[in-house]
């Protein structure tokens, strides 16, 4: 399913449609390039130094090329991801999500239109890892990964990994300490990190029996059915699938967390957007400084 989340850009509407101001298409141009990329202090008094709009233009065009900024043409960038309320959630056709949300308004705030796609895990990885899509999130970090992803500094969300399981199945404080697991079955998504510690266990079979499947409600329904003893998900994420198929009092979250993992938008290096990632993160931290980026979230589960 595509989705095409169409940004206010109230902060900089002047700029990006300079024909209403009745700038020459020298200036008109000057102003489009502005919107798209942030200068830094010392290319701004480079450019200050040209008189002429078009020597400006033609500046400006060079100094994009040796940052690596390929959509500064476009405006537009192309992300993908998978279904995983209640970051990224479809409903009724539509797309929605806290890490929708916080994604969505720091790219309004530096002049993109953002489309996401939200498909399984393992197409997601390989449209950035091949160049299809620009960039790809909330993703953990792996060694694996960062060989072909250029990953935000500024943390997108914290996420607690915890067991998803019936009542009746125990699993100790004891035993998530110790990463005793031999005597359960578990369900995964596939090729979906649970941080380093949990992947390397699922990596050495640590448990009786791992299913790798595509999308967490199959999970929820293996646990409902017995067939898997465990599920592994994200605290946030599990509370919402569980409410939303009304699967309370029928699987419950175990209350021992297994790690709390940081996740990630992630950038294509085959796209070259290094620039990008900056810009991203510069605007991701002013938006932790200022609160807006925690009233984001408060809003989304206030909904």
């Amino acid at each position: 399913m595509l989705s095409n989340i169409a940004i206010q850009q109230p902060v900089v509407t002047a700029l990006a449609n300079p024909a209403q101001r009745n700038f020459s298409p020298p200036y008109r141009l000057l102003a489009k390039l502005k919107v798209m990329h942030h200068f830094t202090e010392s290319d701004q008094a480079l450019l200050s130094l040209c008189r002429r709009p078009v020597v400006r233009v033609l500046l400006m065009v060079l100094l994009l090329g040796m940052t690596g900024v390929v959509h500064a043409a476009t405006a537009t960038v192309r992300l993908v991801t998978l279904e995983y309320p209640p970051y990224i959630q479809t409903s009724d056709g539509s797309l929605d999500g806290v890490a929708v949300r916080v994604v969505s308004r720091t790219f309004a705030k530096l002049g993109y239109d953002v489309e996401i796609e939200v498909l399984p895990w393992a197409r997601a990885l390989y449209q950035v890892r091949t160049g299809l899509a620009d960039g790809i999130f909330t993703i953990f970090k792996t060694s694996e990964r960062e060989a072909f992803l250029d990953y935000s500094e500024q943390i997108l969300f914290q996420q607690g990994i915890r067991f998803v399981h019936r009542p009746d199945v125990s699993v100790s404080e004891d035993a998530i300490q110790s990463f005793n697991f031999d005597a359960y079955s578990v369900c995964v998504i596939n090729q979906v990190s649970y941080g380093s510690r949990m992947d390397t266990a699922l990596a050495q079979n640590q448990f009786d029996q791992v299913f790798r499947l595509t999308r967490a409600p199959q999970c929820l329904r293996m646990l409902e059915s017995g067939r898997a003893r465990l599920w592994l998900s994200n605290h946030f994420g599990a509370r919402a699938l569980i409410s939303q198929l009304n699967m309370k009092g029928i699987v419950e979250i175990n209350p021992h967390p297994i790690e709390d993992t940081p996740s990630y938008i992630a950038f294509s290096k085959v796209q070259g957007l290094s620039a990008l990632r900056d810009q991203f993160d510069h605007a991701l931290a002013d938006m932790k400084a200022t609160g807006e980026y925690q009233a984001i979230i408060d809003d989304f589960f206030n909904d």
